[in-house]
């Protein structure tokens, strides 16, 4: 009895210190919103970074579309 509950221990913290080895996979980029300048689009993605959101990135869509900044998160 007490040989099955040490191997089982031992199980445990292997699979717990291998588990801790793997990188976590990073969230997908969601798009959360356009804006009309790059100021406005960086000032809202700093504000969700400090809601709780891990990072934020503005990418400019061109002239033709219009909001031309799309704010994403993850």
């Amino acid at each position: 009895m007490r040989v099955r509950t040490a191997v089982a221990s031992v199980g445990i913290a292997v699979t717990a210190v291998v588990g801790l080895g793997v990188p976590a996979q990073a969230a997908p980029w969601k798009s959360y919103g356009g804006y009309t300048t790059k100021s406005k689009c960086i000032d809202a993605g700093q504000q969700y970074v400090r809601e709780g959101f891990n990072e934020y990135k503005c990418t400019y869509a061109g002239p033709a579309i219009y909001p031309p900044y799309t704010l994403w998160l993850r």
